[in-house]
């Protein structure tokens, strides 16, 4: 019988494998042959699924998953054009179907195979991004079990509520996967090497009006500028290792996507408010002075600028009807209150809104009233405090990489700064979590980056506040031993002398 070779004195034969692979092949195949029939979902879906599982095939074979993170970023900034039909107004991207590929494979490898050990690695971050994920999957259960015997469902809602808990807790799981399959520091360097790349290609196909942004138009979106600004500042403050010209790439990609989302798209709040704030906090962190400077600068703008900022931003923002998302919480909530514990569930509160309230029915806007309508008070709950944790482990890494001016300490400093523009991000749209009915789930191109960035400082966190004890055993030993032999040498040249005399 031939068998798989898994870690010291443990065999699989290939017999254990295939039955329930063939079992859940046989699951799967059967739900999308039914959605063809049912749904009419396009035949392009499951060629895409294939395509999936072959490349989820490959990863497993050749057990490096970087190159399918790193893969997956790259298809989030340069394959906006290529997207699979669903048969509806909503596609899917090409990065979404390679992330799934990608946690298939690891969670085969977490709970079947258990290939060289694998397990969790342990994190701060687990526990409350687990139970985000399982209170968005019970929310949903809940839905199904409590809605409202009134609300009216059109027929493809509920493959856009499936589609929407795919998204919600696809994006965390991402977070959680590139935590824990990147471990050595060359990987986080390639990461922000492609977010430079990619916000390079942003603002110059924006601000030369090039064909190139049909490559990245949708995954330029969200809270992307702010990584991309915050990144390019970070690099070029702390990274002495950079060369003359790469410092210099820096300065202008920052200065580029300020000239860009501020003074030509100012009105696009979500463009330039979050980067700005992002880097207002690297630049603390960096020097007290140029903290204060930049501070006692950016008020002399504001005063000399209201005018001209309260007519292209205020008054831009109250022609575009942003204002009217207030009347749209104040619905969401009095919705929330009747389903307070898990909410309406995934993209759930959609049909409440079509159902009690047609003429107003828009989605929030918001992040924040998107996490609590959906998943309710314990969903919402949840989610601050795996936000809080990520800020602080953010924090911590930053303090033990701080002094090492290196792209590892500019890094940290990113990742602290994107982790607090996030926070107004999430405020100013769907950019974290994108909801089915606004951004659609075409969103995980954009919002991805937040949560692969995020996953890479913990990553860097665990490399560096939180070393495996047992890395330092070998050094402590090995500190052990010449201590002992110091003390050897100690000892016999007092004796000698003893002798001697």
């Amino acid at each position: 019988m031939t068998h798989i070779r898994l870690s010291a004195g443990r065999n699989l034969n290939w017999i254990q494998v295939a039955r329930p692979a063939v079992l859940a092949g046989a699951v799967l195949l059967s739900a999308i042959l039914a959605l063809l029939l049912v749904n009419g979902l396009e035949p392009m879906i499951l060629l895409g699924a294939v395509l999936g599982l072959i490349g989820a095939g490959i990863i497993y074979r050749l057990g490096r998953f970087e190159y399918g993170l790193l893969a997956v970023l790259l298809a989030a900034g340069l394959l906006n054009f290529v997207t699979l039909p669903t048969g509806r107004e909503s596609r899917v991207v090409i990065s979404l179907l390679l992330s799934l590929a990608l946690l298939v494979t690891w969670a085969f490898q977490l709970f079947y195979t258990r290939v060289n050990n694998e397990r969790l690695r342990p994190s701060p971050i687990n526990k409350p991004l687990l139970t985000f994920v399982a209170v968005n999957i019970l929310a949903y259960i809940w839905s199904q079990l409590m809605r409202d015997p009134l609300v009216r469902l059109w027929p493809s809602f509920p493959v856009v509520q499936l589609a929407a808990l795919t998204v919600n807790i696809g994006l965390p799981l991402m977070l959680l996967l590139t935590s824990n399959k990147i471990k050595e520091e060359k990987w986080l360097r390639a990461m922000l090497v492609i977010l430079v790349v990619l916000g390079f290609l942003d603002v110059l196909s924006r601000i030369f009006r090039l064909p190139t942004i049909r490559l990245i138009d949708n995954g330029s979106l969200g809270a992307f500028p702010a990584w991309v600004g915050i990144s390019a500042y970070a690099l070029a403050l702390f990274n002495r290792q950079l060369k003359p010209w790469q410092r210099a790439a820096c300065w202008l990609l920052m200065a580029l996507c300020i000239f860009h989302y501020f003074f030509q798209v100012r009105d696009w709040v979500s463009g330039w408010a979050p980067m700005f704030l992002g880097i207002v906090v690297v630049t603390f962190f960096f020097s007290r002075r140029w903290f204060v400077v930049l501070c006692l600068v950016g008020a002399v703008v504001i005063v000399w600028q209201v005018g001209e900022l309260y007519r292209t931003i205020v008054l831009a923002s109250v022609n575009k009807g942003d204002f009217e998302r207030i009347d749209i919480w104040t619905i969401a909530l009095r919705h929330l209150f009747n389903h307070p514990l898990f909410g309406m569930g995934p993209a759930g509160y959609a049909v409440y809104y079509m159902t009690y309230n047609p003429t107003t029915a828009r989605s929030t806007h918001n992040n924040y009233f998107d996490v609590v309508a959906q998943n309710g008070f314990i969903g919402f709950i949840a989610f601050l405090i795996m936000m809080g944790t990520l800020v602080w482990m953010a924090w911590r890494t930053r303090k033990a990489v701080e002094g090492r001016y290196d792209a590892m300490e500019a890094y940290a400093c990113a990742a602290l700064g994107g982790g607090v523009a996030i926070l107004l991000s999430m405020a100013l749209g769907d950019w974290i979590l994108p909801f089915a009915y606004n951004q659609t789930i075409t969103g995980f191109d954009n919002a991805v980056f937040t949560w692969m960035m995020l996953g890479g400082m913990v990553a860097l966190y665990r490399m560096t506040v939180s070393k495996p004890l047992g890395a330092s055993l070998p050094a402590a030993a090995g500190q052990i031993a010449q201590t002992g032999d110091s003390a050897k040498q100690l000892v016999r040249q007092a004796t000698d002398k003893v002798i001697n005399r």
